[in-house]
């Protein structure tokens, strides 16, 4: 099922589960990584939720989503050390745009990758942007079995993970949102390049 995100820009930032998680990916993130003056490129930043959280402490953040809306919605918050950028994270588009010149000491990924049909790909262009030592972090709703679209299992995310060359992958369940259709888990994936 695809998922057209350009309609849910103008209401994303005031949905109370997306702001909920933002928060929580945020408070997850800084009791795991020092976030103090790096380089960040946050992945599938939709409006910015994760970025205005993190603009303070970085030093600056590449903020990459394919939906032009949300990206626009972005740019509305005016953060000035944020590049927000509308593509497709691919090879093409690392080896042209002058956004990715230099490698990144994190990435981030917030209820992205659950969404992806090739997150191995995906995975794998991130570890090629990645300085030696860097971080990928990703948020994603936990899959209650590991098949289930729009979610991701934890074991399939540290093959992945290890296959494309992190050494050192750890999941969790850092927090959990309670919403309408019922309480949902969310599995924090952390890899080390």
């Amino acid at each position: 099922m695809a998922i057209n995100w350009d309609e849910h820009a103008g209401t994303w930032d005031t949905d109370e589960t997306t702001s909920i998680f933002a928060e929580e990916a945020y408070s997850s993130l800084i009791k795991t990584y020092n976030i103090k003056g790096k380089h960040v490129l946050d992945f599938g930043c939709g409006t910015g939720l994760l970025s205005q959280r993190m603009s303070p402490e970085v030093k600056d953040i590449v903020a990459l989503d394919f939906s032009e809306a949300m990206i626009e919605q972005l740019d509305n918050k005016s953060l000035p050390n944020v590049e927000a950028v509308v593509d497709s994270l691919t090879r093409g588009l690392v080896a042209i745009h002058p956004a990715f010149r230099h490698q990144f000491d994190l990435v981030t990924a917030s209820s992205v990758c659950g969404f992806l049909p090739n997150y191995a790909d995906i995975s794998d262009v991130i570890y090629s942007l990645l300085e030696e030592g860097g971080h990928f972090i990703h948020w994603d709703w936990l899959a209650a079995q590991p098949d289930e679209d729009m979610a991701m299992d934890p074991a399939h995310v540290e093959r992945v993970l290890t296959g494309v060359g992190f050494k050192h992958v750890e999941t969790s369940v850092p927090f959990e949102i309670t919403t309408e259709q019922g309480v949902f888990k969310v599995m924090m994936a952390v890899a080390i390049k």
